[in-house]
């Protein structure tokens, strides 16, 4: 994060023009041979014409942006909302507290942005989002948060490195207009004496939209369930069963089938994420995994590398969003 200001000015020559995509910045681990990892999706502005929410001057309702870059956008009936960490918008200084009430203020920031965007979205209307933190003792706390505001969406908790201003916590979300019309799924199955899949999906009645957050985790602390609870030396007894390239194969292609809703027909997905834990996987065992994967469906996956994701046991997060 010490090289955000020049980040912006680089960005800032490719996406020089009135309203900027939307975007979440993090610092995590990164291998030694990658100094930065970029995910993007395009949508066709002739098709779709997207709407963009783009305030620069400080104001007291939201945080003006922090760089070249819209606080919101909306894409037919979805509203992508842009990382949103804990700045006072009066002074776009960060909150000077703890997690608590930063997540507070952060939230809050997310639903003034969706209202703006339609006056009849809230909050509760998020279908699936990320939270990103840089200590894991904090995870339990943003989740309640999240929880007292709403159920629907499905959300991804992930520890990293840094965030901008060293805020302590960042919600990148997006929500859906008719929210109302998605129903919700939770499965899981375990692969073996080592392994368990956990998946949460949420689509629309038309199957237009759909959203995957799916944890890999090891069955050995299935019953642990508190980061805070978990020692030095038991964490490090959670890495020691590592995920077969076969196996993962296995758990990427039931994640797609939910995905796509068992609709062999669909082959395309317009994002996917694929966080992993860098003290308990290597990534080539990811990037072998999806390149099979893409001779079969028409996908471009993004692998990025975290200190920690929602719970001790969890290995690998997968997260897919697919729609027209």
């Amino acid at each position: 994060m010490a090289e955000y200001p020049l980040v912006n000015e680089v960005y800032h020559k490719y996406f020089n023009h009135t309203n900027p995509p939307i975007r979440a910045c993090v610092q995590t681990i990164l291998p030694d041979n990658v100094p930065v990892i970029l995910d993007a999706v395009c949508k066709n502005q002739t098709e779709h014409n997207p709407n963009f929410l783009h305030v620069q001057s400080i104001s007291h309702w939201a945080p003006a942006n922090i760089g070249p870059y819209s606080q919101a956008a909306r894409v037919n009936d979805i509203i992508y909302i842009a990382g949103m960490i804990p700045l006072v918008p009066g002074s776009m200084k960060l909150l000077e507290a703890g997690i608590l009430q930063q997540c507070k203020l952060a939230l809050r920031h997310v639903h003034r942005v969706i209202k703006a965007m339609d006056q009849n979205t809230h909050i509760r209307d998020v279908v699936m989002g990320f939270c990103f933190v840089t200590n894991k003792l904090h995870i339990d706390i943003a989740r309640r948060e999240w929880e007292k505001r709403t159920n629907n969406g499905i959300v991804d908790y992930i520890v990293v490195t840094g965030l901008p201003r060293n805020a302590l916590v960042e919600w990148y979300v997006w929500a859906h207009r008719a929210n109302n019309t998605f129903q919700y799924e939770e499965t899981g199955y375990c692969l073996n004496d080592h392994h368990h899949v956990s998946l949460r999906r949420r689509w629309n009645y038309d199957n237009s939209v759909s959203a995957i957050v799916c944890y890999v985790s090891n069955g050995l602390s299935l019953s642990i369930g508190n980061v805070a609870q978990v020692t030095a030396n038991q964490e490090e007894d959670l890495n020691i069963k590592t995920l077969p390239e076969a196996t993962l194969l296995e758990i990427v292609q039931y994640v797609m089938s939910r995905l796509l809703n068992e609709n062999k027909q669909l082959t395309y997905v317009a994002n996917f994420k694929i966080f992993y834990k860098a003290s308990a996987m290597n990534s080539s065992v990811i990037e072998n995994v999806f390149h099979q994967l893409i001779q079969q469906y028409t996908i471009v996956p993004t692998i990025i590398p975290v200190k920690h994701l929602q719970n001790p046991n969890t290995i690998v997060s997968i997260c897919a969003l697919r729609h027209y």
